[in-house]
């Protein structure tokens, strides 16, 4: 039944209701700059009616109660951007490698692989039309020096990166399992904020926060329960569930884009680490081709040159070390073989040694132009230039790739800022209704205040 302070109930907890309004709207423009804030409303909820009986009315109302504080998120949009984020991070962080493996190169330069093979041959072509021009063949040693030098320094070069993106692939493992920890945790906190009726908007605003970073490091999906917290799946693989956090595997295939856990593999396809994976896998083709070419150079130059007579006499004498004698193993140790190193002298020239018999090195010049089957029926140069234009082929595409997806995660962010951001004139618009809100309670309970004295004032 309707008591005769009623009214001066509903307006006390119509102030309570209004300053906890106004305490949200003042907790969203403070948290304006926050990342990862989401904007927070109020709910009311109208109280069950009371009996009452008057004149044919039954029941009366007793005022309203905030009935929850709400986080606005779009779980389809977190989606979208969890997606984004990993697809830019992925082409920006590949580009980067891509990047730093062509400036490796430094091709077309005067300093780079093309140059240095060009000098090679000329030198040799040089030396075949003036075979006793102790000029030329000084020439040709030289010419094989700088060669193996910049092999060899860019396969150093290449050595390090490698070494490099190693450590980053394992840096990045240990983020994703300290952002899985974090996860982790929330998760427990939200669960139990839940159970007992509690605020857990900020702690879902610092769980999004961690799962957005992990993002930028590999694909994954979310799942939402009941109990608030997430369940996260990286690659594929069960990362988080509940308030437990595993640990990713840490055996990884370059070429494959695969980790491993046992007999399982996941296919990494997104975030950093995927970007890390492909340029490491790119290094090692580099350096493969790189292998590739100083063995082939050792093998078709030695051949030719150890059937000719030296400027000593003697013959059966390699240009550059034997590919076959170890530890000669590619282009890591790739250069001069020990007799000519010692002697330009050791340098073959022709077949009979006479200081008129240019033939072996007439040959060696135009080796330039043999298709060498070893290197895909295309010549050295030709060899190189097409590793050296496929590299700036793929670096081109990332960098496109990186900016496409760069626009479709701005413009998923704008959309998620119109649902969970903060708009100053927004929040002043909803304070100053609350506020005339607050300031109609207060006038009421002053109203029902002076009616309710009076009631007393009756009764004595």
């Amino acid at each position: 039944m309707a008591g005769p302070f009623l009214g001066l109930n509903m307006s006390r907890l119509s102030l309570s209701n209004y300053q906890r309004a106004i305490d949200t709207i003042g907790n969203n423009i403070a948290n304006l700059n926050t990342r990862g804030y989401s904007r927070q409303t109020v709910d009311f909820g109208t109280l069950p009616q009371l009996p009452f009986y008057n004149n044919g009315i039954k029941s009366i109302g007793q005022g309203a109660i905030i009935t929850s504080v709400n986080r606005l998120r779009d779980v389809y949009l977190d989606r979208s951007h969890s997606a984004a984020l990993s697809s830019q991070s992925r082409y920006s962080t590949l580009g980067a490698h891509l990047q730093r493996i062509d400036g490796i190169y430094g091709e077309p330069s005067d300093s780079g692989v093309n140059q240095a093979l060009n000098r090679f041959f000329n030198a040799f072509s040089g030396l075949g039309s003036n075979p006793s021009d102790q000029a030329a063949r000084t020439e040709v040693r030289l010419a094989g020096q700088v060669l193996t030098d910049r092999v060899r320094n860019k396969y150093a070069d290449l050595s390090n990166l490698q070494t490099s993106q190693t450590t980053q692939i394992t840096d990045t493992v240990t983020q994703i399992n300290n952002l899985a920890q974090t996860i982790a945790k929330l998760n427990a906190q939200i669960t139990t904020a839940t159970a007992a009726n509690g605020n857990a908007n900020s702690l879902m605003d610092q769980r999004d926060v961690a799962v957005e970073d992990l993002s930028k490091l590999v694909n994954l999906q979310r799942e939402t329960f009941p109990d608030g917290s997430y369940a996260i799946y990286a690659a594929g693989f069960t990362l988080v569930q509940g308030s437990n956090a595993r640990t990713f595997p840490s055996s990884y295939d370059p070429a494959a884009a695969t980790f491993t856990d046992g007999a399982i593999t996941y296919n990494i396809r997104g975030g950093a680490l995927a970007g890390h994976l492909a340029g490491l896998n790119e290094t090692q083709t580099q350096m493969s081709n790189l292998d590739n070419l100083a063995n082939t150079l050792r093998t078709q130059v030695n051949t030719l040159h150890a059937g000719g007579v030296n400027a000593l006499g003697n013959t059966g004498v390699n240009f550059f070390n034997d590919v076959a004698a170890p530890p000669q193993t590619g282009a890591v140790d790739f250069q001069l073989s020990a007799e000519v190193m010692a002697s330009a002298d050791a340098i073959a020239a022709g077949l009979t040694g006479d200081p008129g018999d240019g033939s072996v090195a007439q040959q060696l010049g135009e080796m330039r132009d043999t298709a060498q089957a070893a290197l895909g029926n295309r010549t050295f140069n030709g060899f190189f230039t097409d590793i050296v234009g496929r590299l700036a082929s793929d670096g081109n595409y990332a960098a496109a790739a990186a900016e496409t997806e760069s626009a479709v995660l701005a413009q998923v962010e704008n959309q998620i800022q119109a649902v969970s951001g903060v708009s100053i004139d927004d929040e002043m618009a909803n304070l100053v209704k609350m506020q005339r809100s607050y300031q109609a309670a207060a006038r009421a309970l002053s109203i029902f205040n002076e009616v309710s004295q009076e009631l007393v004032n009756l009764g004595r």
